[in-house]
């Protein structure tokens, strides 16, 4: 637990007897490093920001230097702003509860509008002021927070809260995480290739690294790729980059969003046998899902942030998609895909038919929808 070795073992008693030290708070310039590498001495953390794929990586990375398994289901909670409005106890009942198994407890909470993260807010308030115990870290993950708003003000100043914000990287910064990712394959890109990747992957950090990740595989494994073939070019970019809602992936679950069944079945039935995977596919309805949930909260700019599709047909199914499906309906479906990923990782089930279920299953659910309008 985050205070095992603190004089008095509870969190709220330490917090009262720690009342001096000094409030918390992280830059943009800073707030990888603070991340990764966490000041286990804090309780909480907020991290928020246009770029979601960004704070999901970054939310990982933390998590993962904090307890030695993300997905335990004993020792990691899981939350949503749903969860916390269907049982207001929820936050404080799961901060509170001590490890069954041994080890380190964390509690991790996804909120998808800024009025989700009240009872957050209530929560560190009551901390601080060591009336509520926490024998658990929380990480809380959220889109772009206003500074007036609640969470920001609730933690930017507590003294045992850091608060996070991970805004979308400059284009210097962009080139330098694509370099270094590919360094670690053993790779290199022509400045005309990096030129043409960069703007189709600004803005979210999940795209960039899925796009980044295409071109490792395009280009092989370290181990067996073929001499002469260390040099990323513009044709490659060209075979393998795609941008927003053009990849072949979105396209199915743009269908399958929609509420057409038999053509969302028939598009993966293809993009499967085309190569494409179920991971690939999990990670493109959790993009979609997001985009929506962005959409919902901060307007058609704040998703096109995060890489919703801007003109087209495309554009047409992401407007669509936004009046169809109510905000309760994308955090159901958002977690659906998040138990999809688990259970790949966990069960050992075959993660086409996962993906390819739950696929169908969000098509019904969009089809229904419809029938009610």
């Amino acid at each position: 637990m985050p205070r095992t070795g603190s004089p008095c073992g509870s969190p709220a008693i330490f917090i009262a007897q720690a009342g001096k030290a000094a409030a918390v708070k992280a830059t943009a310039r800073d707030v990888a490093n603070r991340l990764a590498q966490p000041d286990k001495n804090l309780t909480a953390w907020l991290i928020y920001g246009p770029d979601r794929g960004l704070v999901r990586e970054r939310a990982n990375a933390l998590v993962k230097a904090l307890v030695a398994d993300p997905d335990d289901p004993f020792n990691v909670t899981k939350l949503t702003d749903e969860d916390m409005k269907a049982d207001p106890a929820a936050l404080a009942d799961a901060m509170s509860a001590l490890s069954m198994m041994g080890g380190d407890r964390l509690v991790r909470v996804q909120i998808s509008t800024e009025a989700g993260g009240a009872p957050i807010a209530a929560w560190l308030k009551d901390f601080e002021a060591g009336t509520a115990p926490a024998e658990a870290w929380l990480v809380v993950e959220a889109g772009d927070l206003k500074p007036a708003g609640k969470l920001r003000k609730g933690f930017e100043p507590a003294k045992q809260a850091l608060a996070a914000p991970c805004y979308a990287e400059t284009g210097r910064d962009l080139a330098s995480f694509v370099d270094e990712a590919l360094a670690a394959e053993g790779l290199t890109i022509t400045p005309d290739a990096r030129a043409r990747l960069l703007p189709q992957i600004e803005g979210d950090r999940g795209i960039a690294r899925s796009e980044i990740d295409k071109l490792i595989l395009y280009k092989g494994p370290k181990d067996t790729r073929a001499s002469g073939e260390e040099e990323i070019t513009l044709a490659d970019v060209e075979v393998c980059a795609a941008s927003g809602g053009d990849t072949a992936l979105d396209r199915v679950v743009e269908t399958a969003l929609s509420g057409d069944v038999k053509l969302a079945d028939g598009s993966w039935s293809r993009a499967s046998a085309a190569g494409a995977s179920g991971v690939g596919l999990i990670r493109a309805i959790q993009r979609r899902i997001d985009q929506l949930l962005e959409a919902k909260a901060g307007g058609p700019d704040a998703a096109m942030r995060l890489g919703a599709p801007r003109f087209g047909p495309p554009a047409n199914a992401f407007k669509h998609q936004s009046s169809l499906w109510p905000e309760r309906a994308l955090v159901q479906a958002r977690q659906a895909a998040f138990d999809a990923e688990r259970a790949m990782k966990r069960s050992g089930a075959v993660p086409d038919l996962l993906a390819g279920d739950l696929l169908l299953k969000l098509a019904l659910r969009a089809q229904a929808l419809s029938a009610r309008r």
